[in-house]
């Protein structure tokens, strides 16, 4: 255990019995099992569906602390986590290295073999690169968490369906394994924040901005993500609907969601004017990334009626990246087009 007492901080207070501690993620989640690694902390656990939803109970004292995942060695910063910590006025009580073991999970008698999906938390899918590339049948689905993702599952019932997640959240929903340790490493591990309203906490403790050097590594960078398709008129409904088609396939085929997109560049073929592609991605919900427009050039022969884009996201992929092109845009790259 990584503690602010290791670092060179005085030890910090006992927590209060049965402190009420709000995690992102269902019970059988990574985040929940990391609960049972703070001695001092008989914790009951408040479930809650995303970030910023944990740290507005958090700074509302609905709950007594938060418990966030920052960083994964195989995955980067957890930039969601840290987006949403970064928005709040709180300090870091200690912090942990939690092992993470990866398990894929399915319905009793699926099999490997018959996986169509893989559903789980992006940041879990990110670190199973290998598993993917060994096993191209099987898409990552991005989900927002692991234990929900075998959850899903078993509510669903298909067999070609399978979840990414702890083995203790497969026995908890009643999914069996289909692969074990399926990580890329051994030494997986994800690094968790203990956070508490700055009001609450001892002031030797660090803030949030004295951590946040210490988990940008290296291997954290930028991916880029190409994709394009065709109009089959030039009309607002034919735009809106090609681009969120377009984006909707670039996610689902990456297993990443739009909280991992950094930007997004659109271009358009000059027969193109009945609108932007950008406004069609906002009214697609695209309301947090920034995103720009920019003409294609004039070139005689060009495939007509086409929008491109340019996704930059953040983070090492779950694989190298896949490209997209749709419709009639798949002429552009036949080797990279949907089949």
């Amino acid at each position: 255990m990584t503690s602010m007492a290791r670092a060179g901080a005085p030890p910090e207070r006992a927590l209060a019995l049965h402190t009420r501690v709000g995690i992102q993620g269902e019970r059988g989640s990574f985040s929940d099992g990391a609960l049972a690694r703070f001695p001092a902390l008989v914790p009951d656990a408040v479930c809650f569906d995303d970030f910023g939803s944990v740290l507005a109970a958090l700074e509302a004292g609905a709950i007594d602390r938060a418990l966030l995942p920052v960083h994964n060695s195989l995955a980067g910063v957890v930039a969601p986590s840290l987006r949403a910590i970064a928005a709040h006025d709180l300090r870091v009580e200690e912090e942990i290295d939690v092992p993470v073991r990866l398990a894929l999970l399915g319905l009793p008698g699926a099999s490997l073999g018959g996986l169509v999906t893989a559903a789980s938390h992006p940041v879990a899918l990110a670190q199973c690169s290998r598993f993917f590339s060994h096993h191209p049948g099987v898409r990552p689905v991005a989900a927002h968490d692991t234990a929900g993702a075998a959850r899903l599952v078993a509510e669903r019932g298909d067999p070609g369906a399978g979840a990414i997640a702890s083995r203790e959240a497969g026995e908890l929903h009643g999914l069996v394994p289909l692969a074990l340790d399926i990580q890329d490493r051994a030494d997986n591990c994800t690094r968790f924040w203990l956070l508490a309203r700055r009001r609450l906490a001892p002031p030797a403790l660090e803030g949030v901005a004295a951590h946040l050097d210490r988990q940008v590594t290296p291997e954290q960078g930028i991916v880029a993500i190409r994709g394009a398709t065709t109009l089959t008129e030039d009309t607002v409904p034919a735009m809106k609907a090609a681009v969120r088609e377009l984006l909707e396939a670039v996610l689902e085929r990456n297993g990443i969601s739009t909280e991992a997109v950094v930007s997004a560049v659109f271009s358009v073929t000059p027969d193109l004017t009945c609108g932007f592609p950008a406004l069609a991605a906002r009214e697609a919900g695209w309301t947090a990334v920034p995103l720009l427009c920019t003409a294609e050039i004039a070139v005689p022969g060009a495939l007509p009626r086409c929008i491109r884009v340019m996704l930059h996201v953040s983070g090492r992929p779950v694989r190298a990246p896949v490209h997209v092109y749709l419709r009639d845009a798949r002429v552009l790259r036949p080797d990279l087009g949907a089949p």
